[in-house]
């Protein structure tokens, strides 16, 4: 029990360190803007999928009860989640702290989906008649 809570609070900090890391080194900015180098998206995939799949065999193999099976494969999912959702806390603090910031990239951040259509329509037209 203190091991399990042990290692979920050390997913929760490594992945916090990770996003922190990530986004003061500038890769997010790259990403964002299509500078990709590697593409991990299938090795993450592949390890996460690996994971699974190897704790559901060994635990089917060495636990006599589906509901500690299931127990462990709830926390599995509810662990990663947790950690997933976390990082997107430090955006959430980022935009509360520096709105007007957020808004002088991004103008129509924060208003109503109609508002935002106009503006977006407003561009589109703009640019149109630019290229003209």
């Amino acid at each position: 029990m203190v091991l399990g809570l042990i290692l979920f609070a050390s997913l929760l900090l490594i992945m916090n360190w990770m996003n922190i890391r990530l986004l003061y080194s500038g890769t997010y900015s790259r990403l964002q803007k299509g500078e990709k180098t590697v593409n991990l998206s299938p090795i993450a995939s592949a390890s996460g999928i690996g994971y699974v799949l190897g704790q559901v065999i060994l635990s089917s193999f060495f636990v006599e009860s589906v509901k500690t099976l299931m127990i462990i494969a709830v926390f599995s999912i509810l662990s990663v989640a947790t950690a997933y959702f976390s990082t997107s806390i430090h955006k959430y603090f980022y935009i509360r702290r520096n709105i007007e910031k957020v808004k002088q990239v991004y103008p129509q951040f924060g208003l109503p989906e109609k508002e935002r259509t106009m503006i977006e329509r407003k561009g589109e037209k703009r640019r149109k008649h630019e290229k003209a």
